[in-house]
């Protein structure tokens, strides 16, 4: 029983073109994944870097505003936002 009609050596020669170009596609993708999974741990990790800044920066925040009067508070918010 013979499945194609196009000469076996024809058939080869497509068959291992088709198969390069898949290969070919898969290690660009392997590629591309490989460099956004970089990506993403990279700005996890600059996410979480300016979080604890923030998270620093807000307890600095109260802690300097217990136990004073609103004039100075205001002052301070002030000097905060200048620099």
């Amino acid at each position: 029983m013979q499945e194609f009609k196009s000469p076996v050596s024809r058939l080869a020669r497509l068959f291992k073109k088709g198969r390069d170009s898949w290969r070919e596609k898969a290690l660009e993708k392997q590629k591309k994944i490989r460099t956004l999974e970089i990506k993403v741990r990279d700005l996890s990790t600059s996410r979480e870097h300016w979080k604890q800044r923030a998270l620093a920066a807000e307890s600095k925040l109260k802690e300097n505003n217990l136990g004073e009067d609103s004039a100075s508070k205001k002052m301070k918010l002030k000097r905060l936002k200048e620099t």
